[in-house]
Order: structure tokens, then C-alpha cells, then sequence
């Protein structure tokens, strides 16, 4: 079954998102060691990294201005 997600926080103080999914279920992700490699390096500005959005449906989280997405599926099973 997919899930959707309804509310997203990201947190500058350590990297991570708090992500809430339709049926409740709440997870924080840690993006600290993917900041340190490849294009996420680009999202590692404070200002940047908070400029997350809930993509298309509900169905990932994307940084629209540099064209970086992430499952919402993947991103719950972490």
C-alpha cells in the first residue's frame, strides 16, 4: 500500500525531516551523510536544506530548484 505524505519539518540543527504520513505514522530522517557527497552538497545551506516541499501528491519530498526528489515510500522504510 502507498502512503502519502502530509506534513514535512525540516531541522537545520541536525539535518534531519520529520515527515507525517496519512495514516499517522511520523519518522525523522537524518540527511547528515548525504550532505557531504555529490549534489546533495548543494543543500547543505541552512536556507536551502528548509526550502524542502512535499512533491506531487504527497508521493516524495523535493528540492524543486535543484531538481532532487526522494521517495516517500523509500524514505519511510528507513
Amino acid at each position: 500500500m502507498f502512503h502519502c505524505i502530509t506534513s514535512i519539518t525540516p531541522n537545520t540543527n541536525n539535518y534531519t525531516i520529520t515527515l507525517t504520513y496519512d495514516d499517522g505514522f511520523t519518522v525523522s530522517v537524518d540527511f547528515t551523510g548525504m550532505l557531504e557527497r555529490g549534489v546533495m552538497t548543494a543543500l547543505k545551506p541552512p536556507e536551502v536544506f528548509n526550502s524542502v516541499q512535499i512533491g506531487n501528491l504527497g508521493r516524495s519530498i523535493i528540492w524543486r530548484e535543484f531538481d532532487i526528489d526522494f521517495c516517500a515510500d523509500s524514505l519511510r522504510n528507513k
